[in-house]
Parts: structure tokens; sequence; C-alpha cells
């Protein structure tokens, strides 16, 4: 989800990192202080030995962020992290257990150029799985076609924005539309000529010019503003200095924005090729899925450090 500076992950992180450098310049690396040696192999119907891809390559969407848990969930002790191209990878595992192959999950955002999912899936035909929501694989089916095959929420966390001091009359998105106040967005996202065709803002509203910086909206606080539930109004009430106050925001999926955000896909000519292994992957993920709600400590520390050697690495 291409926004601006994502949330350094949810409260309650360890303040012990799990990596450590050993390297710097082109294909840097941090590795951790676990071995895969440990572990124990997971029941038969986990294994994924025989069925899928010595290394399941999984491409995110954008920069590591907790929203992609149940995927570095799957990550196990003795990983690898190139910080230059903010790769991971490392043994999946499901529940503690080694399912038989690596599992290699690949930052989006600045990564890979802010290219799609289904574009670099195309680039990269080792990649097995790219996270892509509804409407960018429907704007991509005629030269990219993908087919989703799980789906890690219900809900897409999209949002309209807004500063409530300036606008302490706005409640809904039918709300901005009354007032004729500019929607920024960024140009090409589907939302925007729905909201149009729905009635609820105008065509003369929308200003595609977000460039997912936070400055335009603390210089002009009158405007509504993409984002997203699970990133800004954290963002920018705890990290955006020039701001430090809380926005408020209605959810698209609300008014009939109704997609899989970042739904795992595979590219529709390899859907058959790929179905022994996804009938035993899929499953694997909906477990981790549930483990990571239930448990996401883990997951989320193995994000923050992925971000914090990304950022710390010598040059």
């Amino acid at each position: 989800m291409p926004i601006a500076a994502r949330r350094s992950l949810v409260a309650g992180l360890s303040a012990s990192l799990l990596v450590a450098a050993t390297g710097c310049g082109a294909g840097a690396t941090t590795t951790t202080a676990g071995s895969s040696a440990d572990l124990k192999p997971a029941p038969a119907a986990q294994r994924l030995d025989k069925v899928c891809p010595a290394t399941v390559v999984v491409q995110a969407d954008w920069e590591p962020e907790a929203e992609h848990g149940p995927i570095y969930n799957l990550v196990g002790p003795g990983y690898t992290v190139d910080t230059d191209k903010k790769r991971v990878t490392g043994p999946l595992v499901i529940g503690g257990k080694d399912t038989g192959v690596k599992i290699q999950v690949r930052a989006g955002g600045s990564a890979v150029g802010y290219q799609t999912p289904a574009s670099e899936m195309y680039i990269d035909q080792s990649i097995t799985l790219g996270m892509v929501t509804t409407d960018s694989a429907i704007q991509t089916v005629g030269k990219r076609p993908v087919t989703a095959v799980a789906a890690l929420m219900k809900k897409s966390p999209q949002v309209l924005m807004w500063d409530p001091k300036t606008h302490p009359d706005w409640k809904t998105v039918a709300d901005i539309g009354k007032s004729g106040a500019k929607v920024v967005y960024r140009d090409g996202e589907v939302f925007a000529p729905m909201l149009v065709a729905k009635g609820l803002i105008k065509e003369s509203q929308l200003d595609g010019s977000y460039d997912s910086s936070p400055s335009r909206f603390v210089a002009d606080p009158s405007i509504a503003q993409q984002g997203f539930a699970t990133a800004e109004p954290y963002i920018y009430e705890h990290e955006v200095a020039a701001w430090k106050k809380p926005v408020k925001f209605q959810l698209l999926s609300d008014v009939g924005y109704t997609v899989y955000p970042e739904a795992l896909s595979v590219r529709t000519g390899a859907l058959k090729k790929l179905s022994p292994c996804l009938k035993k992957l899929v499953p694997v993920i909906q477990q981790s899925a549930a483990d990571f709600a239930a448990a996401p400590d883990t997951a989320v520390t193995l994000i923050d450090d992925i971000r914090a050697a990304s950022r710390s690495r010598p040059g």
C-alpha cells in the first residue's frame, strides 16, 4: 500500500533486536543468532517439500509492516536479511515447526522502485505469490493477469481522513462531498471515481496529486486526504513532528469500496502448475494468520528488525 512512512509498528515491541549486522554495501545481509537446525518437522499435512518450490517467494506490496504479519510469521529462526533489497529468507515454519521449504519475503515500495506486485511477478517468475488488491488485479488483467488464492483481510483499511479541528462537522465521506473541499488522492486509485459515481463527492473536488508525503495535509488542513486506518492516524498523531494531533477518518469499505486488500495471488498462467503446492500452502498461511492474530509479537518484532537493519546499514 503506497503511503508515506508507514507506522514504525504496533506498540509493545521488544527493545532488543534479533539480528546483528554482518556486512555492508551491495547485497549486505544480517542474520539471526537462532538456528533452523533446532526445528522439528511439521506434520505431514503441513510438509511442503514434495509439492512447493524449494523457496516460496512472496512479493509484498509495500515496506515491511504489521499488515503483512501472517506472512512474516512464517519465517523461522536462522533467517537472513538482505538489507539493500529488504528481503528476508529463512525456513518456512508453522507453529514453530519446519515445513521443509524456505520462504523469502520481498518488500515492495522503494525496494522495487514502487513497481506493483503484479509487475514484479511478471518480471521475475521465481515469485510464487504477490500481494495484489482486487482493484489492482482488475486494472492489470489485460497484460499481467493474476488469480487470488488467499485473503489476509476481509476489509480494506483505505480511508479518507481529515482534521477534526478544521472540520468539526465532518463525520462521513458524504459530509466531505457536501463541503466542496479538495479530496487529495493518488492518481489512478479506483476508489476516487467510485465515490464520484456514487454521488458522495463531486468530480471537481478530486485532486490526484497525493505523493505519500504529509506536507500537503500539514500545510493545508482544509483538505481531505487518502490514507489507511492502520497507518496514518497513528503516524500523524505520534510521528509527524509538524502535526502531532489526532485526525478523523471514515473507512471506504463502509461506503462501498469492497475489495480484498493485499490478496495473495499467483500468475494466472501458473495456477495449474502451483495447485498441488497451494492446496497445502494456503491452509498453512490461514493457520499463520490465526496464529498471528493470537500472538503477533514474534512476527512484528521480525518486521521491526528488518526495517531497523535496513535503516542502519553502513554505506
